[in-house]
């Protein structure tokens, strides 16, 4: 995150370390406004308290990753944990990712939730009941969009009578999408079987993952989807100690026995600069035998 203390050039100091490491991806977070005060629930913690406060800087992630890929090796993936989808509009959204994907010739994850902060919702616009059949909707709309070039829209001419339309956006994204939902409820795993490429939960504790794998597995047995197509993805909490379990080699081999094929490293929110930002990358980097 950005902070007095940490530059543009830091940043990018900061990701640079990060691959020479050996880390293979680049995951940001997403929040758009953030009230000063807040009625809502933080799901990932005991009481339900927010671990970050309102004067936290949070960069637009889609413009960070493509500021970043034009400075980091092609073999740096890119991806966000997680896009808050039902926030914005698909079509435009859609618009972001083909030209972040034609600009930075780089596959794209994008993990991808429904949100948790109502008064978020409520500043920008967005409904925030029936949000994840938004997010449905939504990663149907982008699909079509990223992979065709364009998309049918209901419009309506002078005399108010509407006309299904077909519609150009160009270029189709050249890069491999794939969608990842980061939520936990038994809906969101019904949603992952049915229109997700693979499954971010995120800070969860490494003991609660079998039974949500075994019931991502019973879901996409009911949805008819072959369980081994989904790509799984961890992250477990910030820093290298999380409370769901320290990051090493170890933990590293008991996500993989549970079909996890990658681990993301969430750094604090306040690094302090880029030196302690670096510390905890070679710590962890150490740890896991990179």
């Amino acid at each position: 995150m950005p902070t007095a203390s940490l530059t543009p050039a830091d940043l990018f100091a900061v990701c640079e370390e990060a691959h020479g490491l050996g880390y293979r991806s680049l995951w940001l977070g997403d929040h758009v406004v953030l009230p000063r005060r807040t009625e809502s629930s933080y799901p990932h913690t005991a009481g339900g308290s927010v671990p970050f406060s309102a004067e936290t800087p949070w960069l637009d992630p889609l413009l960070t990753l493509g500021w970043l890929s034009a400075r980091l090796p092609p073999t740096m993936r890119i991806g966000t944990s997680v896009l808050i989808l039902p926030l914005r509009n698909p079509v435009l959204l859609a618009k972001q990712l083909t030209s972040l994907s034609w600009l930075t010739e780089r596959p794209i994850s994008l993990g991808v939730g429904s949100g948790w902060l109502r008064e978020e919702y409520d500043a920008i616009g967005a409904p925030f009941e029936k949000r994840a059949s938004a997010a449905r909707s939504a990663i149907g709309t982008i699909r079509e969009l990223y992979r065709d070039g364009g998309a049918d829209f209901t419009v309506r001419g002078p005399d108010n009578v509407p006309t299904l339309t077909p519609f150009t956006l160009l270029p189709p994204g050249p890069g491999p999408l794939e969608f990842l939902w980061g939520g936990v409820s038994p809906a969101a795993l019904r949603l992952v079987a049915a229109v997700c490429d693979g499954w971010l939960p995120a800070k969860q504790p490494l003991d609660a993952l079998p039974p949500l794998v075994d019931a991502l597995r019973a879901a996409c047995d009911a949805a008819g989807r072959d369980f081994s197509e989904l790509r799984l993805v961890a992250k477990p909490g910030p820093g290298p100690d999380p409370e769901s379990g320290a990051i090493d080699a170890a933990g590293l081999d008991r996500y993989a026995a549970l079909g996890f094929s990658e681990l993301i490293l969430e750094m604090p929110y306040e690094s302090g600069g880029p030196g302690p930002a670096i510390e905890v990358l070679r710590r962890v980097a150490e740890r896991a035998d990179m």
